[in-house]
């Protein structure tokens, strides 16, 4: 039954029992204070006449104060009743006729069916869209699945565990469904994708790694976990730096030495104040500076003469060995020196925690919960709790707490305590990067931004250059602009820059002015995210001149 016809039975039953509760009120004060004799079924006319406001026929006058009051109090009930009935039983009727028509159904194929919408797969259909891939997403409020259809979503009315709306989702002709639900529903949302098509590919997101064999029980083909892998990516940081036998690089091609890594310049780095050339970070090493971030903001080649500092991030190209070299000139530290505080003992700061001590790390952690693993409880926005941690002789502080609110709390307060820390922070909300940036943090991590590249990695079948760094780095196929000169692609842009491009097992790092592009090149192109999201939108609809 429609949600209007219930209200109207309810109302209608409702002012059935008022008006025969009225009426036997009515008929007692008529005879025990008006003195009068009138049937009961004349009292039942009465109140009906008042109450539908057609008048009191020969009732009227009364003498007593008792009938007076309970008269106007019936006369004023008739507004109240208007008032309220009216808009509880027509509203739902009036809603739903001006209300837009949430899809049911799609007629998609070869797409990607997503499981519930959350901020890691927003920026997943922002990857489809911008590589116009076709994808549905399935909802169940119905509210929700409103306001995406006006945001241009494609979008399915649904329960993503009912075998019926994955139906209506075509999941039978889809590439591959993303199951971002609540973990405790997850296992039966991949039992209900198998049901209706057992060979699609499913990947799964979790928080609790322990639900993964469960997972693969239920059909899953991959199971990720992107806290955990932001802990892994955290500690890795780390001890690179303090370790001169460990490298933070990465190797784009399994053909070259050619590789990539970030770093970051402190405030209190030995380095800080001079420029790129004066430091000496690039002396005597085949080595460049393709991109850098200063306060939050991207800059594409940037001169020799910039000056470094305010928690710059380097994007360095070179020969991996070369890199590390280069590493060990930023970070000059020995293995073993590090002595980390890690706020948060949730996913993420117990994957940093556990990996760090497994490298025989020191580690301090902070947690509002006592809980083995945990050496302090207490706030860690509160400056004795850090310091009871051993803040003041900590080489690096890690910010893991659970709200991005308290995240930017603690790490004003770690920056106030030890100015030269190194403090790395996770954020829940992206758009909180800048906050958290400004607020004192060296290295910042958003968990969408990463859980979204990881997941277009699997269900577009790219491998990335790297998923968990701030910089994007993205493969372009370069065949589509073959005969064409750099600066007339998509890819002469501001926002991003070109770092490479892999030619026939080789690596062109150092592009000359006039650059044509071959068959079979591969581009490597850097930058933001945001600005790597608009490039991809832009090389979708690009056609060569």
């Amino acid at each position: 039954m429609k949600l209007w016809k219930r209200r109207a039975a309810t109302a209608a039953v409702a002012l059935l029992v008022l008006i025969l509760l009225s009426s036997l009120v009515y008929h007692y004060v008529m005879i025990a204070f008006e003195g009068r004799s009138p049937s009961y079924f004349n009292s039942l006319r009465a109140v009906v006449e008042t109450y539908t406001g057609t008048g009191y026929g020969a009732d009227a006058p009364w003498d007593s104060p008792v009938a007076n009051v309970l008269v106007t109090v019936m006369d004023l009930s008739t507004f109240l009743l208007v008032f309220i009935i009216l808009p509880y039983v027509f509203r739902p009727v009036l809603e739903e006729a001006l209300s837009p028509d949430v899809p049911t159904t799609t007629d998609a194929t070869d797409h990607t069916v997503v499981c519930d919408y959350t901020e890691r797969t927003e920026n997943l259909v922002g990857e489809f869209e911008s590589r116009g891939i076709g994808y549905v997403v399935i909802v169940e409020e119905e509210d929700r699945a409103i306001d995406l259809m006006e945001q241009g979503v494609s979008v399915v009315h649904g329960d993503p565990s009912s075998a019926d709306a994955l139906g209506r989702a075509n999941v039978e002709g889809a590439t591959a469904v993303v199951v971002d639900t609540e973990d405790s529903e997850s296992a039966s949302v991949v039992l209900a994708v198998r049901e209706v098509n057992p060979g699609v590919r499913v990947v799964v997101l979790v928080r609790d790694l322990a639900l993964e064999k469960y997972l693969r029980y239920a059909g899953a083909d991959v199971v990720l976990t992107p806290r955990r892998l932001l802990g892994r990516r955290i500690a890795e940081r780390i001890r690179s730096e303090v370790s001169p036998y460990l490298t933070d690089s990465t190797r784009v091609s399994d053909d070259s030495e050619f590789a990539l890594v970030e770093l970051t310049v402190s405030e209190e780095s030995p380095v800080s104040g001079e420029t790129i050339a004066d430091s000496g970070l690039l002396d005597g090493l085949d080595a460049e500076v393709p991109a850098l971030l200063k306060g939050g903001e991207f800059f594409a080649s940037p001169s020799h003469r910039t000056v470094l500092g305010g928690r710059t991030v380097l994007l360095v190209s070179g020969d991996e060995d070369e890199l590390a070299e280069l590493e060990n000139r930023l970070y000059p530290g020995a293995e073993g020196e590090a002595v980390v505080v890690v706020a948060g003992f949730g996913e993420v700061g117990s994957t940093v925690a556990e990996k760090l001590r497994f490298g025989d790390t020191d580690c301090a952690v902070v947690d509002t919960e006592e809980t083995e693993g945990v050496d302090i409880v207490g706030d860690a926005t509160e400056e004795d709790v850090l310091r009871e941690a051993g803040i003041e002789d900590a080489t690096a502080f890690v910010s893991a707490v659970q709200g991005d609110d308290v995240a930017i709390l603690s790490v004003l307060v770690a920056r106030e305590l030890v100015p030269d820390l190194d403090v790395i922070a996770r954020v829940n909300d992206s758009e909180n990067k800048n906050k958290i940036r400004r607020a004192g943090a060296d290295y910042v991590l958003s968990l969408p931004e990463i859980s979204g590249r990881i997941l277009a990695s699997e269900v577009v079948g790219e491998e990335p250059v790297w998923y968990d760094r701030q910089f994007e780095v993205l493969r372009v196929e370069g065949s589509r602009f073959a005969g064409d000169e750099l600066e007339d692609t998509p890819l002469a842009t501001e926002d991003t820059v070109v770092v490479a491009v892999d030619r026939d097992g080789g690596v062109i790092a150092d592009l000359p002015h006039g650059f044509v592009f071959e068959k079979g090149d591969e581009v490597l192109v850097a930058g933001t995210d945001d600005a790597v999201d608009s490039l991809k939108s832009s090389l979708s609809e690009y056609r060569s001149p």
